[in-house]
C-alpha cells in the first residue's frame, strides 16, 4: 500500500506530457484560433490562456455579450480588431512552434503558439487585444501583462475601455 502511495505521489508531481511541434500557419480564423499544418496534417489550434471578443454574429455572440453586460455590436467590433491583430502577427506560411498535450471537445488542439521565440498568448495580452481565459490555470505573469495593457490603454482598451473592462472579468 505504501509503495502505491509513493508512486501515485511521484506521478502527480510530474508535468503533463506536452508535444512540441513545428508547423506552418495556413489560416487565421480569429484572435485565438488558427489552422496550422503539423506533420502534413492541418490542425485547428485554439490558443491557450487567452480569450478574444467574438467577431461573428449569432447566438454565441449574443450570449457572450449579454454575459459581459455589453452590446453585441461592441463585442463584434472588438472581435474584428482582435482578428486583424492575429492576422498581422501570423501570416499564412509563417513557421511556428506549437506546444500541446490535449484537444478540446470540438477536436481543436489546445496549445501555446510562438513565432520567432515570441509567445503569442503573452504578446496579444501585452498589446491589449485579448483577456486572460480564467477557466483554466494560466501563467501568473499574464496578470501583469493584462494590468499593464489596461493601464496604458493599449489596443482594444484604447478603443472601448468600458466594454473591455466588463468583458475581461
Amino acid at each position: 500500500m505504501f509503495r502505491k502511495l509513493v508512486i501515485a505521489s511521484m506521478l502527480s508531481t510530474l508535468p503533463l506530457f506536452a508535444a512540441e511541434s513545428t508547423g506552418i500557419v495556413t489560416k487565421v480564423t480569429d484572435g485565438e484560433v488558427f489552422h496550422i499544418m503539423i506533420d502534413k496534417k492541418e490542425e485547428k489550434v485554439r490558443v491557450l490562456y487567452i480569450q478574444t471578443p467574438l467577431k461573428n454574429s449569432g447566438t454565441k455572440l449574443e450570449k457572450d455579450a449579454k454575459r459581459a453586460g455589453i452590446l453585441a455590436k461592441d463585442e463584434q467590433e472588438l472581435g474584428k480588431l482582435a482578428s486583424e491583430y492575429a492576422s498581422k502577427f501570423f501570416k499564412k506560411g509563417d513557421k511556428v512552434v506549437v506546444d500541446s498535450d490535449k484537444k478540446d471537445q470540438s477536436g481543436r488542439m489546445l496549445a501555446t503558439v510562438s513565432k520567432d521565440g515570441v509567445d503569442y498568448s503573452s504578446q496579444i495580452i501585452k498589446d491589449g487585444y485579448a483577456c486572460i481565459y480564467k477557466k483554466v490555470a494560466y501563467p501568473g505573469e499574464l496578470e501583469k501583462d493584462l494590468k499593464s495593457a489596461k493601464e496604458a490603454k493599449k489596443g482594444l482598451w484604447a478603443i472601448n475601455f468600458d466594454a473591455m473592462n466588463k468583458w475581461c472579468r
